[in-house]
């Protein structure tokens, strides 16, 4: 109830693909409960969504997909390909393989010194750190490479006491049983600025920081970001529009603690003007709405994802699905009163075939779930989000 005081932030990807999948998702929640009146529930798969972009492979900032090797144990994940067939397949490596894994490979400038690619980090909850009094849960990491090259990448993720700058990769134990979520955009410089300011909004924690004089002055959100500038207009919401190099249709959201607004029912359901589900922590106040021109659902908890029983309550996880718009957000924000008052994000992702492919998940309990929606790709090395094989993708 107290959540509609807390500032949030949702970022928003169309794509119908992954929209399908989610989709699929929330209608086997209401199946679950229609035949089974107990239910046990296990443990939350971790999911990646990558959406990968033209790429090369060369050392860049940019996303990385996987070569599609079954894992052995519990930190394994499933991944999809933009290929003819968008189809779910074991993921190469485990999330905790600090060498090959799609996050380790993506963030390998970030967790290892390169003097070419610059970096910025936030987080709640960071590595190293005693968890911070922020009210904003926003965590992620920009990658900017500092040469000619015009390569970013956005990563998004949901855990805790991750990522520490230039401590190499470290996958957090404890948080193998948890469902989290993680996005990898790739983009072009000239976004910086749409992004920048949408993590401003979010009132995140930065922790590690690497930015150059001349990137901050070549990019004022950049500045704006890392020196808290306060934002003193209204509607405190940032709603930026962008493509990633593989022209996918990205809406990402900031929502300030004095937006006093509801990720779902008021910024999204609003901005995209259609029918959303969530999957998100509740209170019984905040209540499926379902009239008015466009309703909110609540995607009934335990959900069946991919084969595994889902609870919301263990699952670190929140995202939208925005029908007849074949896009998924994934969110930071309860769906509570008091999230009103809590900084938020959303990242939308718009895709056709990511959405479709969340139809055909099929994997077994406590995995990961990677979503890679890879394009064409080349080799060098630059500031881009990087699957197992080193390639560069979105996800």
């Amino acid at each position: 109830a107290t959540d509609k005081r807390t500032p949030g932030a949702a970022v928003c990807l169309e794509n119908a693909g992954v929209y399908n999948a989610f989709r699929t998702a929330a209608l086997n929640s209401y199946k679950l409960l229609k035949y089974s009146k107990c239910i046990e529930i296990m443990f939350i798969p971790i999911i990646l969504i990558f959406i990968s972009l033209n790429c090369c492979t060369a050392q860049d900032a940019t996303c990385k997909d996987d070569d599609g090797n079954i894992p052995p144990n519990v930190e394994s994940s499933n991944i999809i390909k933009s290929t003819a067939d968008l189809v779910w397949a074991q993921s190469a490596r485990n999330v905790n393989d600090g060498r090959e894994h799609s996050i380790a490979r993506t963030l390998v400038p970030f967790t290892a010194n390169n003097g070419d690619i610059k970096v910025l980090a936030y987080s709640d909850d960071p590595p190293n750190l005693p968890p911070r009094n922020e009210k904003s849960k926003a965590k992620g990491v920009l990658l900017i490479d500092n040469r000619d090259t015009d390569a970013a990448a956005w990563f998004v993720h949901t855990v805790p006491k991750f990522l520490a700058h230039l401590g190499g990769y470290s996958w957090p134990a404890a948080e193998t049983a948890k469902g989290h979520m993680f996005l990898c955009l790739a983009f072009n410089e000239a976004h910086l600025n749409l992004v920048a300011k949408a993590i401003r909004y979010q009132e995140p924690f930065i922790y590690a920081n690497s930015l150059s004089p001349e990137l901050l002055n070549q990019h004022v959100e950049l500045s704006n970001l890392i020196t808290g500038a306060q934002i003193r207009v209204t509607p405190f919401l940032e709603h930026a529009k962008f493509a990633t190099k593989a022209a996918a249709n990205i809406q990402a959201f900031g929502k300030h603690t004095k937006s006093y607004s509801d990720m779902y029912a008021r910024v999204l359901k609003n901005k995209f003007a259609a029918n959303i589900r969530i999957w998100a922590p509740s209170d019984a106040r905040s209540k499926s709405i379902c009239k008015g021109q466009y309703q909110l659902r609540k995607i009934a908890s335990p959900m069946q994802l991919a084969g595994s029983l889902v609870s919301r309550e263990a699952d670190s996880a929140k995202w939208a699905l925005v029908e007849q718009k074949n896009t998924v957000c994934l969110t930071t924000n309860d769906y509570t009163v008091g999230e009103k008052k809590i900084p938020g994000a959303a990242v939308c992702l718009e895709n056709a075939g990511v959405y479709n492919a969340f139809s055909f998940i099929a994997m077994k309990l406590t995995e990961t779930i990677v979503i890679l929606v890879l394009s064409k790709s080349c080799t060098a090395q630059v500031a881009t989000c990087k699957d197992d094989n080193n390639a560069a993708v979105d996800w």
